[in-house]
C-alpha cells in the first residue's frame, strides 16, 4: 500500500463495480481481476451437504467431532482449512486422489502442515476421492472411491469439507466486452514477445479490457502477479 501511495494510485476499496461504473470514468483501458469462488466437485449424490475449505477460513462453518475433508486442488487453502479443523479438536481425515499430500504446495510450505497433522492424529488417505454424501441417522455417510479400480469404501462422519477449485467471476468482464475495442482479447503473440496490445475488433470500442488471475481461470497468487507483470508492463 505504501508502494501505490507513493506512486499516487487511487484505491477504492468496499466498492461493488458495475458496467456503468466503468464507463463513468472512461479509461483508457480495464484490467478485471475479480477472481473467482469455490466450486464443489461432480458428486453421485449429495452436492448439498458439503461446505467449502473457504467457509471454514471464513469462520462461516466450524465443523466438529468426525470430519472428511476431500483436496482435489491440492493447494493451501485445502490445507490451511485442514490445519484449522485438526487444531480445533476435531477428528479430522483428509482424503485425495492424487498420490500426495498438497501437490501444488511447496516443500518447505508442507513441513508445518505436516507437523499439525501429527500431532493432531490426522488421518491421511490417499489415491481415492469423494463419490456420494447421504445423510444416515443424523450423520453424513460418505462413499470413496479410485480413479484406479471399481474399489469404493464408506467413512460415517459429522461433516464434509471439500476444496474443489474455484470457479470464475467473470460477469463484469463479459459484461464489458461489448464496449471494448479488443472485445476482451489478447494478442498473445505481442504478450510473449513483449509488444503493446494493439488489437483493434470493435472501431466503436472505447478502452482496451483484459482480465487476469482467477478471473481467468484458477490459478495460485505467482501465476496471477506473472499476468499481470506481463501483461502492464507494455501497455
Amino acid at each position: 500500500m505504501a508502494e501505490l501511495g507513493r506512486l499516487g494510485v487511487e484505491v477504492r476499496c468496499d466498492v461493488l463495480v458495475e458496467a456503468a461504473d466503468v464507463d463513468a470514468l472512461e479509461p483508457d483501458v480495464v484490467i478485471v481481476a475479480t477472481g473467482g469462488l469455490p466450486q464443489t466437485p461432480e458428486l453421485e449424490a449429495g452436492a448439498e451437504q458439503v461446505a467449502t475449505s473457504w467457509d471454514v477460513l471464513g469462520g462461516d462453518v466450524t465443523p466438529t467431532g468426525d470430519v472428511l475433508l476431500f483436496d482435489d486442488n491440492g493447494t493451501h487453502s485445502a490445507m490451511s482449512a485442514a490445519e484449522l479443523i485438526a487444531r480445533s479438536g476435531a477428528r479430522l481425515e483428509i482424503v485425495t486422489p492424487e498420490r500426495m499430500l498438497g501437490v501444488e504446495v511447496g516443500g518447505m510450505n508442507h513441513v508445518p502442515y505436516a507437523r499439525a497433522f501429527n500431532e493432531t492424529d490426522t488421518r491421511i488417505t490417499l489415491n481415492q476421492r469423494v463419490r456420494a454424501v447421504r445423510p444416515e441417522a443424523g450423520r453424513l455417510c460418505v462413499e470413496l472411491g479410485s480413479d484406479h479400480t471399481a474399489h469404493r469404501a464408506v467413512r460415517h462422519v459429522d461433516a464434509v469439507i471439500v476444496d474443489n477449485g474455484t470457479v470464475v467471476t467473470d460477469d463484469l468482464y463479459r459484461e464489458l466486452k461489448a464496449s471494448s475495442s479488443n472485445l476482451g482479447a489478447v494478442d498473445y503473440g505481442a504478450l510473449m514477445e513483449g509488444r503493446p496490445q494493439e488489437l483493434v475488433r470493435n472501431l466503436d470500442g472505447a478502452f482496451q479490457l483484459f482480465r487476469i488471475g482467477d478471473c481467468v481461470a484458477g490459478r495460485n497468487i505467482h501465476a496471477a502477479v506473472y499476468d499481470a507483470l506481463r501483461l502492464v508492463k507494455d501497455l
